[in-house]
This record gives C-alpha cells, structure tokens and sequence, in this order.
C-alpha cells in the first residue's frame, strides 16, 4: 500500500500545483483591467469628443447654408423692389427686408460660435490624443510583462495537466475513482496524515483505536468518518 499512498500523494501534489496556477491565470484579468481602464476611459472621451467636434463642424456648415440661402432672399427682394410702384409694397417689402437681414446675422453670429467651439474641441482632442499616446507607451511595458506572465503560466499549467493524466494512469481504477470522489466532496484535501494521537490530519477528528490500527498497518485505505479524506499513516 506504500506504492498506491506515494501515488496518491503525488496525485494529490498535482492537483494543489495544478489549482494554484488555475488561481494565479485568474487573477491576470484584474489585473489587465487595472492596465487597460485608463486607457479605455481615455479612448471613449476621444470618441465623444470626435462626435462633438463633427456636430459643431454640421451645424456651422447647416448655419451658413441656412445664411447663403437667406441672402439669396435678400437679394430677390432687392431686385423686386426698384420694381415696385406702391408705397405700401415698397414699406412690406423692406420690413421683410430687414427681419431677413436679422436672420442672416444670427445665423452668421451662430456659425461663427459654433466655429469657435469646434476649434476648442480639435485642439481639446490634439491635447487627448497626445496624451493616450503617453498612457500607452507608460503601461504598454507593464501590459507586456502581465501577457507574458500569464502565457508562462498557461504553458506550465498545460504541463502540469499532462502530467497529471500521464500520473493517473498509472493508478489502480478503483482507487483513482475513490480519490476523485472524495476530491469532489466538500474537503478541499483528499489525503491526510495520521497523527500520532490518533486524529485525522484534516479535521482532527479522534479515531476509534481500531480505525486507528487499520490506517497504521496500511492494508487498506481508510477514510476519516467525519470529513470523509483518505487517512494514511506518515
């Protein structure tokens, strides 16, 4: 039984190491996190900052169509008027004159502040993109070294599985089943030594001496009655 105990407990070796690294490739993505949020926080005001900066652009240009269109109004009615022969037309037309004329300086007066709001945003954006050019060549070095890390990691992990299922093979079925067993169950260890006062090692449960006497001579594996691991004798 001193074969099938190292066995075992090689096994179980395999499986700590095996769920160590499964614990480490975890917390890679927290921490990739923490690299990527600054960036990613910057990159979305750079997009909203593109979308404000071509909303401006639109507006100028619709305000100035809107303007061009008014002064060709403006001039219809300049023509019209050396045509006109009543004093009443003449006054309608140049009220309507004039509240054109109005309307053309808003809509200038308007292009031009949304002008000057999108040159603000373009040299904001300048100032953005500058500056995620920086953050990225800071944390580029640090997201390199995670990556790099994490594929180690994976590469070991890999490892540690063919040689867990190279170890496992080599291990009598039934005892195989009965270790995966009680791996599955609520104890976080499969195998646990004897103490010399005769408890389990895991739960430190007191065996009886009989139980005792089993587990000692190594004729069979025993398990502890109260947490359920495979006892063995150190």
């Amino acid at each position: 039984m001193d074969d099938v105990k190292s066995a075992l407990l090689e096994l179980q070796g395999l499986d700590q190491e095996i769920q160590q690294a499964e614990i480490k490739l975890k917390e890679f993505e927290p921490q990739l996190k923490v690299v990527d949020d600054p960036i990613t926080a910057l990159e979305s005001e750079i997009q909203a900052s593109r979308t404000r900066l071509q909303e401006l652009r639109d507006k100028a240009k619709r305000l100035e169509s809107a303007a061009d269109q008014k002064r060709t109004r403006l001039r219809t009615y300049e023509d019209r008027l050396s045509r006109i022969r009543s004093m009443r037309e003449e006054t309608a037309a140049r009220t309507e004159m004039d509240l054109i004329r109005r309307a053309v300086e808003a809509d200038e007066s308007e292009a031009l502040d949304s002008m000057e709001q999108a040159t603000r945003a373009d040299l904001k954006l300048d100032e953005q993109l500058r500056n995620l050019d920086k953050l990225r060549n800071e944390l580029q070095p640090k997201k390199q070294q995670l990556l790099q890390t994490r594929v180690e990691l994976e590469e070991r992990l890999l490892l540690l599985q063919d040689r867990r299922t190279n170890h496992a093979i080599r291990i009598d079925q039934s005892t195989l089943r009965l270790y995966e067993r009680v791996r599955g169950g609520r104890a976080r260890t499969v195998l646990a030594p004897l103490t010399g006062e005769g408890a389990c090692g895991h739960c430190f449960n007191i065996l009886p001496l009989q139980e005792q006497s089993e587990v000692r001579s190594g004729r069979s594996l025993r398990r502890c009655e109260a947490c359920g691991v495979i006892l063995y004798s150190p």
